[in-house]
């Protein structure tokens, strides 16, 4: 059974952001536990919300050769506890709310980064998370358009049958510079690690959610187009290690100086978004663990309200 839609997570999220934003949230960096010899890695992601009044932890994984076992590359588990006595409320799949957060996020930053009339938009790579960052941003805006590019044909075009919507015209794109050039919001879901993205493909006034690169070593996006855009980051610190921008940081290629803002300060209302029609803007998305307890507390709240799931004593 449904019972969290993409408009309530996008909702949700765009409060944690503002908390976190606001001073009302805590949320230590996300750990990292690597696993080179497996080609993976864990991460432990705890975090505190005062507006849903609940603590979380996610540990949740990311091995990209899953494919092969007949598994996810992302699987989470969340467990929801009570911050005033500690007492584990749920244990709870993450893996749907880890997407659907993260969609979730991508719109919220394209809402205030994004030219309100954004018609087009390219993916770079169309698996889960491309799926769920297309929902997402169909909440948002008025889309006509949508071009895919997969590193494989037949999946961009699995994509296109199972994403396909009345009155938008969908396209699988021969490579990636004809899937972005000229479009108006451009999201990245690889788990590259160089640039695959150049600046000379990339108009003025276009929005980039930059989600692919997750951890240290990843990158999508062609250093340059960093350079001329207006950069936006969920975090500071998780992003100079682990995001888009983590390698230009450690070549000294960009700094940490260069970031105008953060999603939460926009969001709050504390510092401007996009500045004008022309300004490229980049979203930097590591994503973030209020994001977690803002979908996981939607979830909680509705499986209570509707009495769904199952009592169990830990002993």
């Amino acid at each position: 059974m449904k019972i969290v839609d993409v408009k309530s997570a996008i909702g949700a999220v765009e409060e944690a952001f503002a908390e976190y934003g606001l001073g009302r949230a805590r949320m230590p960096p996300k750990i990292y536990l690597d696993l080179p010899e497996f080609a993976g890695d864990f991460r432990a992601m705890p975090s505190y919300v005062g507006k849903f009044k609940l603590c979380t932890l996610k540990w949740v994984n990311a091995h990209p050769n899953n494919a092969t076992f007949g598994l996810p590359a992302v699987m989470a588990v969340l467990i929801v506890s009570d911050p005033k006595t500690g007492f584990p409320l749920a244990i709870m799949d993450g893996t749907l709310a880890t997407s659907l957060r993260t969609g979730a996020g991508g719109a919220v930053a394209a809402k205030y980064l994004a030219r309100r009339n954004s018609r087009v938009v390219a993916l770079v790579g169309c698996g889960v998370q491309a799926r769920s960052q297309l929902a997402a941003l169909r909440e948002i805006f008025k889309i006509k358009e949508v071009r895919v590019w997969g590193h494989q044909k037949i999946l961009a075009a699995r994509f296109i049958r199972t994403m396909r919507k009345p009155g938008e015209a969908m396209t699988v794109a021969a490579n990636i510079q004809e899937c972005v050039e000229g479009a108006d919001i451009v999201v990245t879901t690889t788990p590259s690690r160089k640039p695959i993205i150049q600046s000379q493909w990339i108009k003025d006034g276009t929005h980039i959610n930059a989600i692919g690169a997750d951890a240290p070593g990843k990158e999508e996006l062609d250093p340059r187009i960093l350079k001329r855009a207006r950069v936006v980051v969920d975090d500071p610190e998780q992003a100079s290690h682990s995001g888009e921008i983590n390698v230009p940081v450690a070549k000294g290629l960009f700094k940490l100086k260069d970031i105008p803002a953060t999603l939460g300060e926009i969001v709050a209302g504390k510092k401007k978004g996009r500045t004008g029609p022309g300004q490229v803007t980049v979203f930097d998305s590591t994503g973030l663990a209020i994001q977690d307890t803002a979908v996981a507390s939607l979830i909680y709240k509705a499986a209570v309200k509707k009495k769904l799931g199952q009592w169990m004593r830990i002993v």
